[in-house]
């Protein structure tokens, strides 16, 4: 016997793969992926700590100090600010002779002084593996001049500054090897590249500020 085929079957064929078609597309949006979250909630947290660089200004062994931090948006990428400041002594008998043969009596030689900070981002590779890679960008600006010595006759004040001091625009990338040591604190060993804006100091290099740099960072927060 032949099955008959009536308007009534093929109306109830045509409901149910509709509501099927329908069910899958409901499941397919649950994996929706966007541009922006990929269809699912983004995850906030943020963290801060010191940093330390090694560096090398005009032939001298430098140690920069300083501390970074910001907002971290869904594991994948730090927004925020970061400053370094010179703490060793800088010094450049080129220029104590310049400020001698200006008429200064200087009491010592000079010292150079410096500091930057500015913008950070810092977008990070596979965060969640108890070791990846970040790459942070500095993106901002600093001061430097010298500090001097000189003999006062009227008051025995021998902490003062120079007249020349110059403000320098400042772009540093870098790359760091970070670890997961507990789940609030993470540790980051790199090397970053600092390049500033020509200098216009007495008796200094153009490029005194430009170099590389062999730094760690200890960050503490919620990743």
């Amino acid at each position: 016997m032949k099955p008959i085929i009536t308007l009534r079957n093929v109306s109830f064929v045509l409901v149910s793969i509709t509501a099927v078609q329908a069910t899958r597309a409901q499941d397919d949006t649950r994996d929706l992926r966007t541009l922006f979250g990929q269809g699912r909630e983004i995850e906030h947290g943020g963290w801060g700590g010191p940093s330390t660089h090694f560096t090398s200004i005009m032939g001298h062994e430098a140690l920069l100090v300083g501390a970074r931090g910001g907002w971290l948006i869904d594991h994948g990428v730090t927004i925020g600010i970061a400053g370094h400041g010179l703490v060793t002594d800088v010094p450049n008998k080129a220029y104590d002779v310049h400020r001698v043969a200006s008429g200064d009596s200087l009491r010592r030689g000079s010292l150079f002084r410096m500091g930057y900070g500015g913008l950070l981002i810092e977008p990070i590779i596979a965060p969640k593996s108890p070791i990846h890679v970040s790459l942070p960008v500095i993106i901002g600006a600093g001061g430097c001049g010298y500090q001097t010595f000189q003999r006062r006759h009227d008051e025995f004040d021998p902490f003062t500054y120079s007249d020349y001091f110059q403000a320098f625009f400042v772009v540093e990338p870098g790359i760091e090897l970070e670890l997961n040591v507990i789940k609030l604190v993470r540790v980051g060993l790199g090397a970053s590249y600092r390049y500033t804006t020509d200098l216009d100091l007495p008796e200094t290099p153009k490029d005194a500020l430009r170099g590389f740099n062999a730094g760690i960072t200890v960050k503490v927060g919620s990743f």
